[in-house]
Order: C-alpha cells, then sequence, then structure tokens
C-alpha cells in the first residue's frame, strides 16, 4: 500500500500543480492556511499518541516547528507583513491588521517554545497546552483573514495590485524554496504526516455514534 507521502512526492495529482498556478494571490494565501492546518493535525496526532503513554516520540513535533520556521513564518507571514498588512494601516481594519501583526509574533514565540519542549521530550502537558494555545489562535487568525481581510482586498485592491501581489508570492516562494518551491511544501507536508503516522485523509475519518 503506497502511503500519502510516497503519492505526493512520486506523482502529484493531475492538474494539482496547473490549478495552484492559476489560483489568484488571496486563494494561495488560503491555501498556505490549509497546510499549516495539515501540519497541526500531524503535531496534534503526535502530541495525542505521547499522551496516551505510546512509545511514539515527538520529533514529528520538532520537524512540524522546522516546517512553520521555514515556510510559514519565512514566506507566508513574511508576505502577509510586508505586502498586505500596511496596506489596511489608514483603513476601517486598520486595528484588525494590528491584531493579525501581534498575533504573528506570538505564534513566533509558541513554535520556539512548543520545538524546545519537544526536543527534550520531559513535559508532554506543557507542550500540550503550548499547542493547543497555538492552534486556536491559527485557528482564528486565519478565520479572520480568510472572511474579513482577503474578501476586502479582492474588492478594493486593483487587478493590477492583485497580479502583482501573485507575483510576489512566487518570487519569494523560489527564492525561498527554488524551483517547484510549491511542491516541495506538499512534499515536505506529507513526509511529515508520514513521521507522524499518518497514511492519508481516512485517517481522521469518524463516525457517529
Amino acid at each position: 500500500m503506497i502511503i500519502m507521502a510516497q503519492m505526493m512526492m512520486k506523482k502529484p495529482p493531475s492538474g494539482l500543480e496547473d490549478g495552484i498556478e492559476k489560483i489568484s494571490a488571496t486563494q494561495e494565501l488560503g491555501l498556505e492556511h490549509a497546510l499549516l492546518d495539515r501540519i497541526m493535525l500531524a503535531m496534534n496526532h503526535t502530541i495525542r499518541m505521547a499522551g496516551k503513554g505510546s512509545k511514539s516520540s515527538l520529533e514529528p513535533c520538532v520537524r512540524g516547528c522546522e516546517l512553520i520556521k521555514q515556510v510559514v513564518d519565512k514566506h507566508h507571514m513574511v508576505m502577509e507583513e510586508e505586502e498586505i498588512y500596511p496596506r489596511f494601516e489608514n483603513t476601517k481594519l486598520a486595528d484588525l491588521a494590528r491584531v493579525l501583526k501581534d498575533q504573528h509574533t506570538e505564534m513566533r514565540k509558541m513554535v520556539a517554545r512548543m520545538e524546545n519542549l519537544a526536543s527534550k521530550g520531559s513535559d508532554v502537558d506543557e507542550l500540550r497546552n503550548t499547542f493547543m494555545d497555538f492552534h486556536d489562535m491559527v485557528m482564528a487568525h486565519a478565520a479572520w483573514e480568510e472572511t474579513c481581510l482577503f474578501p476586502c482586498m479582492e474588492g478594493t485592491w486593483s487587478q493590477s495590485d492583485l497580479d502583482n501581489l501573485k507575483e510576489t508570492q512566487e518570487k519569494h516562494e523560489k527564492k525561498l524554496l527554488g524551483e517547484d518551491a510549491t511542491m516541495k511544501i506538499y512534499g515536505m507536508v506529507s513526509e511529515l504526516e508520514s513521521s507522524a503516522g499518518i497514511s492519508g485523509l481516512k485517517d481522521f475519518t469518524r463516525r457517529a455514534k
């Protein structure tokens, strides 16, 4: 049985790469949120298994934190902080943009804390609590961006501005990870899932009782 990580690394689903090239700048930001969700799911799965007294290693949590720093922090957050939030400084969404930027600062601190805790493996309870605080803030953060900030961008920015943002995103991503950057990110996320013992979406299917 070929696991999801192998499938992603060797042969991405037909149309995925071409489709990603065609999505808008705000859709790409939403896609990056979803990739972060998958990272958090892998980290949460690892912490839950460790919390049940299994022999599961916390190494996937360390790798998850490294991936967040490498991709989410250095790319996604930087794009928002440099290209998006400043555009809202003198608008009705100025307060929202300030809160979002402040949350980025706290996220970075939490990721550093989780990486340290997971590396030591000595306090799973504190790791779990820190992760849940991080998870809840990220979910709220992304929800506000996707239901308020991003639609306002689509409604008030010119098409030229949106196209320029998309081009800037692609250039920044390539500078960070080289050619085929997005597919590399998919591969890294899939490898993380595999290391956490996740074989695919079916692992998260729950049955009503």
